[in-house]
């Protein structure tokens, strides 16, 4: 059965990830978090269907918003912070202004964001927001994977190898394994 295969390969790198981007922030070595920002751009149209563009790319340091998909009408924080204050910061950014009938999106780049769903934000541009559906984490990411037929877990399994280089790859192990011990039974029954 390739399914636990290809989502264990996912968690495990998605999670390697978030530590590391928590382990070098701590350090105050940031490089980590550019390079994340642009692989969840990628991953996030990947996994979810939307045409996010790096807005970033476009105008630097754009505030409140890294990510946006005018496709779905969508704008995206992505961020190694998870608390109240920087959703609340980033909500009440004037740049959301320019945004008006998207809906904004907290990605979690590092840490669980459970109980920040159950919160209530201050919202001055009213900006359409749900904290429940609309702040993501590597839990409700790892969720939808979870959940996804294996065509599509095995096309984000494709992906996070890509991006996110793997020592050993788990499928090819648990084949060249089946080869070893195929080959040993059949050396025996000569």
């Amino acid at each position: 059965m390739n399914r636990p295969n290809y989502f264990n390969a996912i968690e495990e790198r998605l999670n390697l990830l978030a530590e590391r981007i928590k382990s070098r922030g701590r350090l105050n070595m940031l490089e980590l978090n550019n390079h994340a920002e642009s692989f969840y751009q990628h991953f996030l149209n990947e996994l979810y269907g939307w045409v996010v563009l790096n807005e970033n790319e476009i105008k630097q340091n754009t505030e409140a918003i890294d990510l946006v998909d005018h496709t779905n009408k969508l704008v995206l924080q992505v961020s190694a912070t998870a608390s109240k204050q920087k959703i609340e910061s980033s909500l009440s950014k004037d740049s959301i202004k320019n945004y008006k009938g998207y809906t904004f999106k907290f990605v979690s780049i590092a840490l669980d964001s459970d109980q920040l769903r159950t919160n209530t934000f201050k919202n001055p541009h009213g900006i359409a927001f749900n904290p429940t559906s609309d702040i993501i984490d590597k839990n409700s990411i790892l969720t939808k994977i979870k959940g996804l037929h294996i065509d599509d877990q095995k096309r984000i399994y494709e992906f996070i190898k890509k991006e996110l280089v793997m020592g050993i790859d788990p499928l090819k192990l648990e084949s060249n394994l089946a080869t070893v011990i195929q080959y040993s039974l059949e050396r025996r029954l000569e």
